[in-house]
């Protein structure tokens, strides 16, 4: 369960943020002074911490340079203030703070932000389990297996990664995009940079391009300061945007045009800002079939698809299976501290005869459901293949509603979605329980990531979560 350490002067700041992080299942610690934080954070693990940038004792900015060292080795920071510009927001960003956030905000931009944080810090340790456990560079073939699907996109990755080339990574959901954006990021002359990431699928459509390009003061209802967005923290970096076809079409224009020029102008402000910022997109999208649908510009198509990898599903290339799944049992037992050995012959014969529609993020959570039971080796009864719910023949859901009282539904189809809803509510609950609660590894039981979990978790209105 990660551990959030909140550093503000104000104490209903800090009880306030203690509540919403706990009621969400982190553990938190609190103070008001920055030594004392910076001596929790030698003390104890800590995996996030929110630092306000009025301290009595030293300013927020010079806590976060003092913590150089952590935030190299994975600890995120986020800054928070009230007397803020663009300038101190650059140099956060420049320091390694993950964000900048103005007060006031709500709760949940601050939660989504956390949560944001956490995913990214989580990838960027698997692929840290994934070099130990390889090598200290790893090659694409030790990473993604030596399929002949698979020696295509690694022969176009080590091809485009030290340029400066747009690319466009086209996969089904799971098969390793993010992965592979990382790969051509390391690869490349900007390693040493920023790798900045921006899910165009989560982010709500009035945000887009806030959080692309940032806003000065005052530009709209709610911007009482300043922000720098994802272009200009990912300057002399990679860029990252998934799910490139969920981006607004009256957004595309634009977009289209920064990455021509490399410059734009902040909302709000008429001042132009010069960036160079790789970028790599990727989507499970039909990009085609969107521009003959006219949800997706031509130009920007043919400007993203300068460069294309294809990653091939897990389907077509079962022999790296053996492979993977190996990387994944040795991450699975750092990361959950358990010591499974091996998988033996008939595991890996199911493993290996299965579809895997949700490709290797589904083989992750596979393995990672798996060693929970497991002892000295995974064994075939320890792999469980967990589907989504269906209900295809409607009679049959009316003979397994039969002896409820009918009378408190509208009609069949109410009875049919509240049947439904309480079949899903019973699944969260029964991962949260496995997972003894530990969203994370819940998750993962589930067979989703922690953020879509979340919005599970909210439509479902499961919140006495313990």
């Amino acid at each position: 369960m990660p551990t959030i350490l909140i550093v503000d002067d104000n104490r209903d700041t800090r009880d306030n943020f203690t509540e919403l992080f706990r009621q969400y299942g982190y553990k938190t610690v609190s103070t008001e002074f920055a030594q004392k934080g910076l001596q929790f954070i030698k003390e104890r693990k800590v995996d996030c911490a929110v630092i306000d940038i009025r301290l009595p004792d030293m300013l927020g900015i010079d806590m976060l340079a003092r913590l150089k060292e952590e935030v190299k080795a994975g600890l995120i920071v986020i800054i928070v203030t009230a007397y803020a510009d663009v300038s101190l927001a650059v140099k956060s960003i420049k320091l390694g703070a993950y964000d900048f956030l103005e007060k006031p905000f709500n709760n949940q931009a601050l939660l989504v932000t956390v949560q944001r944080a956490l995913e990214s810090q989580q990838m960027k340790r698997e692929i840290k389990q994934l070099r130990r456990s390889l090598g200290s560079d790893p090659d694409g073939e030790q990473i993604f297996g030596k399929s002949h699907a698979m020696s295509k996109a690694l022969r176009q990755a080590e091809a485009v990664a030290d340029t400066d080339l747009t690319v466009l990574i086209q996969g089904e959901t799971g098969s390793g995009k993010e992965v592979m954006a990382h790969y051509l990021h390391r690869k490349s002359s900007r390693h040493q940079n920023q790798f900045i990431t921006l899910d165009c699928g989560s982010i709500p459509e009035n945000l887009i391009e806030s959080e692309l390009f940032g806003f000065q003061k005052g530009s709209f209802t709610g911007a009482v300061e300043s922000k720098p967005g994802k272009f200009l923290q990912a300057d002399n970096g990679t860029l990252y945007l998934d799910e490139i076809g969920n981006l607004p079409i009256e957004h595309q224009r634009r977009f289209l045009r920064i990455i021509e020029y490399k410059s734009f102008s902040p909302i709000g402000s008429k001042k132009e800002i010069t960036v160079n910022t790789r970028i790599i997109v990727a989507t499970n999208a039909n990009l085609e079939k969107l521009v003959d649908q006219e949800k997706f510009r031509p130009d920007l198509f043919f400007r993203l698809s300068e460069y294309v990898i294809q990653i091939p599903p897990l389907r077509e290339r079962v022999e790296d299976i053996p492979h993977l799944a190996k990387i994944i049992l040795e991450e699975a037992n750092i990361e959950m501290g358990r010591n499974v050995a091996f998988i033996d012959d008939e595991a890996m014969r199911k493993l290996i005869s299965y579809r895997w529609p949700g490709n290797i993020r589904q083989l992750r959570n596979v393995i990672r459901r798996a060693i929970l039971t497991a002892n000295e080796s995974l064994q075939a009864q320890h792999i469980v293949f967990q589907e989504k719910p269906q209900i295809e023949d409607r009679s049959d859901f009316v003979l397994k509603i039969q002896n409820q009282d009918l009378d408190q539904f509208v009609n069949l189809k109410s009875a049919y979605e509240q049947y439904a809803k309480n079949l899903e509510t019973r699944l969260v609950k029964q991962a949260i329980e496995s997972a003894r609660g530990n969203l994370t590894t819940a998750a993962r039981i589930y067979g989703t990531d922690r953020r879509n979990f979340y919005r599970i978790l909210n439509r479902l209105q499961i919140t006495n979560i313990r």
